[in-house]
């Protein structure tokens, strides 16, 4: 009797052991593909929006080619318009798309043409992304 306990403890804990390695290998595989699809997108959280904001400013700067002096007023227009967001995000939901339009106009100003015409595509690609997705 003892022994067909022992054993029915080791098949349970043999079947606990497969699920376990099961999900790990899962979500090892999922990383994997994400970061074979799109590595330069794979944004980690640190601390809440402030990695992501930086991620996308290397983003930019990488794809954009942006100067020094471009990326200093591009942080500052994702900061102001980070306080700006923070001041309405409760009161006027309806005036993000208003403001997020009058940060890309912002931001344009900043860019040469050539990296304008790169912008104005990028974001057409991010917003063909986030439509895709409702």
């Amino acid at each position: 009797m003892k022994e067909q306990r022992r054993v029915k403890f080791q098949v349970w804990m043999l079947i606990l052991a497969v699920f376990a390695l099961g999900g790990v290998t899962g979500a090892s595989l999922d990383r994997l593909y994400l970061i074979k699809q799109r590595p330069d997108r794979l944004i980690t959280p640190q601390a809440p929006g402030q990695r992501w904001r930086q991620q996308l400013l290397e983003n930019m700067k990488r794809d954009l080619n942006l100067s020094d002096e471009q990326v200093t007023k591009v942080r500052t227009v994702f900061e102001e318009n980070r306080k700006e967001f923070n001041r309405r995000r409760f009161s006027e939901c309806p005036g993000f798309k208003e403001m997020r339009e009058k940060s890309d106009a912002r931001i344009r100003a900043v860019l040469t043409p050539e990296q304008q015409v790169r912008f104005d595509q990028i974001k057409a690609q991010r917003d063909a992304e986030l439509n895709n997705r409702k």
